[in-house]
């Protein structure tokens, strides 16, 4: 009986300390008009009521800070699915620009597409015809891994308001 209750406490403990969040998502192509209208496809989740895709952003208190991951080289946003399942059931959004793929990848263009996927995202908390309108922070952090960790570190010098980076 006493292992039970031990069990009971902390279980409940734990389950009450952390909030967790289905995956919703949703895939956007947006353009920078200030780098020649370059396209950004991007691939986006974020906290949700259910997971799936286009459903709506989780409708709560809370405002949930932006995450954009620069992804390896010869490697495709896919390739990070334990980042997202990890980060947006503790209440993240992250957003993987599909850019700069193959052999022969521009860097210096990946950083400024992270940059800009930032800004992207922070804008839309303005936009009163978003999903994520008043949902974002503007805590925000620019993540990579490989080639995308040294994308990160081009891309805190675009954008100001990059809060955090973080490499793997």
């Amino acid at each position: 009986m006493k292992l039970f209750l031990i069990a009971f406490y902390f279980t409940g403990i734990f389950s009450i300390s952390a909030q967790s969040y289905n995956i919703g998502h949703l895939t956007l192509n947006v353009i920078d008009s200030s780098r020649s209208n370059r396209n950004i496809p991007l691939e986006i989740y974020y906290p949700a009521d259910s997971s799936g895709n286009n459903v709506p952003v989780k409708q709560d208190t809370v405002e949930y800070p932006v995450l954009a991951f620069g992804h390896g080289f010869v490697m495709t946003w896919d390739a990070y699915q334990n980042i997202w399942e990890a980060l947006v059931p503790q209440g993240y959004v992250i957003a993987f620009p599909k850019t700069e793929t193959g052999f022969s990848p521009n860097h210096l263009e990946f950083g400024k597409d992270l940059a800009f996927t930032i800004s992207y995202l922070q804008q839309l908390n303005s936009d009163t015809a978003s999903g994520f309108y008043h949902r974002l922070t503007m805590t925000s952090a620019v993540m990579g891994h490989s080639m995308g960790g040294g994308a990160s570190f081009l891309a805190v010098q675009f954008n100001a308001a990059i809060t955090a980076l973080a490499t793997l």
